[in-house]
């Protein structure tokens, strides 16, 4: 049976498109006192270096122990000193993992540090602040997620490799 009226479900979602086009619900934000914690981290480890003049200054993903002795820091070392950092707070390793994306606008792969698998503390401009991982990576791959405690494995890994 037909009816000339419209449904009240398509009523609701033109409202909702004519009000707020396409855009997304922002993501529920980690308890107030964690997040500006993860802010605070973010914001200060991010000063702490003296910034790549290109898109990439170190070859490899630097150790703790190297941070203080490089001339500039790219975004894998941004990413080790706050996981660093995070860590000697008392967050537990396991719930950190280094997050590698590409693709345009970007012109090389970049790193950042992914909290809890969903909150993204970066060095670059896509994440200024603390923000959910499906808006640091919209538009792009995730090309790796390393677990921060696997990093020594992988550099280990790659050291054998580059001696062969």
């Amino acid at each position: 049976m037909s009816s000339s009226r419209s449904h009240p479900s398509i009523l609701l979602l033109a409202l909702a498109l004519a009000l707020g086009g396409c855009g997304t619900i922002a993501d529920p934000a980690p308890p107030t006192a964690e997040r500006a914690a993860l802010t605070e981290i973010n914001a200060a480890v991010n000063r702490q270096g003296q910034p790549c003049p290109d898109d990439a200054c170190l070859e490899d993903w630097p150790d703790v122990a190297d941070l203080e002795w490089l001339d500039y820091w790219d975004c894998k070392a941004y990413a080790v000193a706050k996981a660093d950092r995070l860590i000697r707070q008392g967050y537990d390793p396991a719930r950190l993992e280094y997050l590698l994306i590409e693709g345009p606008p970007l012109r090389v792969a970049h790193a950042a540090l992914l909290v809890d698998g969903h909150w993204v503390l970066d060095s670059g401009p896509r994440c200024q602040d603390v923000c959910a991982l499906e808006r640091f990576t919209a538009g792009l791959r995730v090309t790796g997620r390393l677990p921060v405690a696997e990093l020594p494995y992988l550099r280990q890994a790659l050291g054998i490799t580059k001696r062969r």
